[in-house]
């Protein structure tokens, strides 16, 4: 970054400047508020929300502009309802520090949604996509660190119209060629609603044709400042003949255009069309976090549980936000850290400023005092060592750092996660539970769920309840329904042990992380653990397993002096929920029988492609399988069924979607010639 001329950052790279030196903030206003016509957006609404996406997001200051005029609306014209929603994706491949956004932003008025606001949580850079939610505002941010040739091919891979709105920003043709190229002119036609409107601050004739060329009407404006002309336009309508072939359950939806694949497409699917009402069974992490998600985009959410709020595998009294950054990617990798960056960054939220409705009480009901993980596995170090920028989630320490972190002595290498939690899951439950369009009731196991046409209906032991859509959430108990019985689910006992802070020469004031796991204190207790027992589903507690317990924290710390007798101590069992890969499933429920005869060619060439969308049990839902890890992937995954359930664009990849989509079990068995 160079600053030297006029306080206005430039790029030294692309020798272009990230917005007008003469006026940044009325540049924004003229050329992508009003060029757009979002300013019109509440007088004249196409729908209720608004999805906008820039391509070369900068500093942020369209989409503060943006916000700000969004809140304005909201709060003077009488037809704005007031449960809009902003959808605002943000596309940079060299994002910015926090530090040189708020020196950009330090010169700007004041805006109903502040620079501050973004700037206290703006994430480092970690590729992929940082979803930031303000909730009580209706806007939400999606920031995807990431090339937005790559970022555009993966969303319009899925076949889905998102776009109201397009922000063409980013540095000037001529410096960044490929950002203003023709595929992605052709990915934003796939990716666009009928008339969605386009605005840009260049008039370069290529990327007029360009426009023209995928299908946008284009036509040149005055400029601003001291540039001549820029351009604004938008998409019209394919004519029918130019559409890919249509599955018969797409006709429904004319606005639906589905090109071509190049991967099987056994993971697309269609939102919910009328979610107005859900009934989530599973008052755990897993069915907290989904009936949140749904909740705060205005639906009405019943949550049912057989027994009380986190009781089963969310029912320890601690955990921690655990993640494991490997020299090696995996889907496996990449949504431990896309999950650990969502979950602690909600987390200092609810901690710090109480932000929930309940609210969550530093030291009661967790902490951010981060966490040590100890490791010799010195090739990963080594890897890791490489990446030294501050604003990435993790350190590596030295044996000597370590030890004087924790206060007792180590002879290994660590990493360090210093935004890292402990937390309580119950409470956690508790405060995602607590919001007026959630209805709670426990004690209230079901006995039946019954697809009708105007619905699902729900038995319960005294009642039965009627709604749109159905979300499965009861762990290893999803498998237990006539629709799900194929899934590969396994439970996992766990047994912890809760050690008085007195038995210890030492009281870290971190979490240290080994084979098990030490938290700092809650209430006087530690919770450690914990034991790992697949195949075993009983829940009685064994005198082995503390003393198990113990011995790993004794390797690990054997500096940690702990006088204690395992048969005095007591602790806690739970049963964790896993899968056969260990990643979650979150997604639609597949109609099994329907699936592998509409992919049976799968059987015999593995990369056959079948278009179409995948066959499902219409409106049935399911997340689970997150294991030990609920607290770290609960707040990512039911973000991701809350955006599948309501149509919006999704948070992840497509890749890691298609890992996470339950389908993902019956495509491999098909693929391995034995169909579940």
């Amino acid at each position: 970054m160079d600053w030297s001329d006029t306080g206005v950052p430039r790029s030294v790279e692309y020798d272009d400047v990230y917005y007008s030196s003469a006026n940044g903030v009325a540049e924004s206003r003229y050329v992508f508020l009003q060029g757009s016509q979002l300013d019109q957006h509440a007088r004249h609404p196409p729908e209720e929300d608004a999805c906008v996406v820039e391509t070369g997001f900068g500093t942020g200051l369209n989409f503060l502009v943006t916000a700000d005029h969004w809140l304005s609306e909201k709060q003077a014209t009488s037809s704005f309802k007031r449960t809009s929603r902003l959808h605002y994706v943000g596309i940079d491949a060299k994002p910015l520090s926090a530090s040189d956004v708020t020196r950009a932003s330090a010169h700007w008025p004041d805006f109903k949604f502040p620079a501050k606001t973004l700037i206290s949580v703006w994430p480092g850079p970690v590729r992929g996509c940082h979803r930031l939610q303000w909730h009580h505002l209706g806007i939400t941010l999606d920031l995807w660190w990431e090339d937005a040739l790559a970022v555009l091919g993966d969303l319009s891979s899925r076949g889905r119209q998102w776009v109201n709105y397009w922000y063409l920003d980013g540095f000037a043709p001529a410096k960044n060629a490929d950002l203003w190229c023709q595929t992605v002119f052709r990915h934003m036609a796939e990716l666009s609603k009928p008339g969605a409107r386009f605005t840009t601050f260049t008039a370069a004739g290529h990327v007029r044709r360009g426009l023209s060329e995928a299908g946008f009407e284009v036509k040149k404006r005055e400029g601003f400042g001291q540039k001549r002309e820029c351009l604004e336009g938008f998409f019209k309508t394919p004519p029918a003949s130019s559409n890919s072939r249509l599955e018969p359950s797409d006709q429904k939806s004319p606005t639906t255009r589905v090109k071509p694949s190049p991967i099987c497409p056994w993971d697309v699917a269609d939102p919910s069309p009328n979610p107005g009402k859900a009934i989530v069974i599973g008052a755990g992490l897993a069915g907290a976090f989904a009936a949140r998600a749904l909740a705060d985009r205005g639906l009405h959410v019943v949550v049912l549980d057989g027994k009380q709020v986190a009781s089963g595998g969310s029912s320890n009294l601690q955990g921690i936000t655990y993640t494991r950054p490997s020299r090696r990617f995996s889907p496996l990798t990449d949504f431990a850290i896309a999950s650990y960056l969502n979950a602690t960054s909600l987390y200092k939220r609810l901690l710090d400023s109480g932000e929930g409705m309940a609210g969550l009480q530093e030291g009661i009901d967790g902490s951010q005092c981060g966490y040590i993980q100890l490791s010799s596995d010195h090739e990963t170090l080594d890897y890791l060592s490489q990446f030294a920028d501050p604003a990435l989630p993790f350190r590596i320490l030295s044996s000597e750092s370590a030890s004087e972190l924790l206060g007792v002595a180590c002879d290994q290498r660590a990493v360090w996660f210093p935004d890292a939690c402990w937390l309580n899951p119950a409470a956690v439950c508790l405060e995602r539970l607590q919001h007026p369009n959630i209805e709670l009731l426990v004690e209230h196991p079901v006995i039946s769920i019954t697809r009708r046409e105007c619905g699902w209906q729900v038995k319960c032991k005294n009642r039965e309840l009627k709604a749109d859509t159905v979300i499965l959430a009861s762990a290893y108990d999803i498998a237990a329904h006539t629709f799900t019985d194929w899934l590969p689910l396994q439970a996992i006992r766990g047994q912890t042990t809760h050690l008085p802070t007195s038995v210890l020469s030492h009281t870290p004031k971190v979490a240290v992380c080994h084979e098990g796991y030490l938290p700092p204190p809650r209430d006087g207790v530690h919770c450690i653990g914990a034991s790992y027992g697949p195949n075993d589903a009983s829940c009685d507690e064994r005198r082995a397993e503390h003393e198990e317990n113990l011995e790993r924290l004794k390797d690990a710390l054997p500096a940690l002096s702990i006088s204690c007798d395992a048969q005095t101590l007591r602790g806690h069992v739970a049963l964790r929920c896993t899968t056969a890969d260990y990643l979650p499933v979150v997604g639609p429920v597949p109609d099994k029988n329907a699936f592998n005869l509409h992919y049976d060619q799968l059987r015999h060439r593995k990369t056959a492609v079948i278009e179409g969308r995948a066959p499902l049990i219409p409106d049935l839902w399911m997340i689970g399988g997150l294991g030990s890890r609920g607290l770290t992937a609960a707040p990512l995954a039911g973000e991701i069924l809350a955006s599948d359930i309501c149509g919006e664009s999704p948070p992840i990849s497509r890749q890691l979607h298609r890992a996470l989509s339950p389908a993902r079990f019956l495509a491999r068995g098909l693929i391995r010639g034995t169909p579940l």
